[in-house]
């Protein structure tokens, strides 16, 4: 389940989105009282909204940008923004450039041990039945073959049943999120880029279960309908996006995970992996890029633009740049 959890997680790094995925909003469709409890939940959270900021320290000024790596309107409202700052950069720093996801697939390619299961039955055999034929909806759902997927390991299919059916005519089409588009602004401006993410990173936590732990996860995921919640909690998620209000995405993440569970004990094992993916895939990852920024942006000024969800939070981005010596202002986005 941690695999699977973040492969719905991996969404704001990895995929494209549009208005084509609108639909009902999860978090209006709440009961009042449920909306104030997560808002509040939020609210308890360093820097729980805003999605631009500014950083300085030592007369070194920086920009931070929490980006939606979906297709969305406002994303050139926010170019414009960034090109209308005061602020000079040296380099722009992003989670994975685009050399850098072609290096991944590369990876994946030469290495295809890492995604597909090359010895014994497929996930047809493996999964029975009854799973086989939810996943086979789930898949033909997206426009996906369930032959073609037969082999691949559950974290890699992961990535795509995370996704709505509604965004793969977008990723097809080549719209791009906000990381892609500041990316093509950089290369406009002749900014070099670089990653603060690698393929080694990645994989170490997106495939690090062994075959048997994702078999398990895949077949919790499908008895609890978790792909399904990757559907209908987008609507509400752009929203929040769009609001700044980027704590309380994670919280409504958080809730509708747990309101799939039957029973008590349930409870417990998603909340616990849940705690698991956002420690691994969301803070470990700030602790190693701040590793990085802290002296960097010390003495380079720079412009970061990581997923929103790193931005929040005692672990986040902003608050370990904080209490690193640095002055944070949040800046408006429009």
């Amino acid at each position: 389940m941690r695999t699977l959890l973040s492969a719905l997680a991996f969404l704001f790094t990895a995929t494209t989105l549009h208005a084509a995925c609108d639909g009902p909003d999860a978090f209006l469709q709440l009961p009042p009282d449920t909306q104030a409890n997560l808002r509040a939940k939020a609210t308890q959270v360093p820097y729980n909204t805003g999605t631009l900021w500014q950083v300085e320290k030592d007369g070194i000024t920086s920009t931070l940008v929490g980006t939606l790596h979906v297709s969305h309107p406002m994303h050139a409202d926010t170019i414009d923004t960034l090109l209308g700052l005061d602020v000079a950069a040296d380099q722009v720093l992003l989670e994975l450039t685009t050399p850098a996801q072609t290096a991944f697939q590369r990876h994946l390619v030469e290495n295809p041990d890492v995604f597909l299961i090359e010895q014994g039955d497929s996930l047809i055999d493996r999964l029975g039945d009854a799973h086989w034929a939810t996943l086979s909806s789930e898949l033909q759902s997206r426009g996906i073959p369930p032959f073609m997927a037969a082999r691949y390991q559950p974290w890699f299919l992961g990535l795509t049943l995370a996704m709505p059916p509604c965004a793969m005519a977008e990723i097809a089409a080549g719209n791009q999120g906000l990381d892609h588009m500041i990316e093509q602004m950089a290369h406009d401006l002749n900014l070099p880029t670089d990653s603060l993410d690698s393929t080694e990173g990645l994989l170490a936590i997106l495939a690090a279960d062994p075959l048997d732990v994702q078999l398990t996860e895949m077949i919790w995921a499908l008895e609890l309908d978790l792909f399904e919640d990757a559907s209908t909690q987008f609507p509400a998620m752009i929203s929040l996006y769009e609001q700044e209000d980027i704590q309380l995405i994670w919280e409504l993440a958080h809730h509708m995970t747990l309101a799939r569970a039957k029973d008590d004990a349930t409870t417990r094992d998603l909340a616990a992996l849940l705690a698991e993916v956002q420690t691994e895939l969301i803070e470990t990852r700030n602790r190693q890029w701040a590793d990085r920024l802290i002296p960097e942006l010390a003495t380079t000024p720079s412009l970061v633009a990581v997923g929103a969800l790193h931005m929040p939070g005692e672990a986040g981005l902003l608050r370990l740049l904080e209490t690193a010596g640095y002055t944070v202002s949040r800046l408006p986005l429009r």
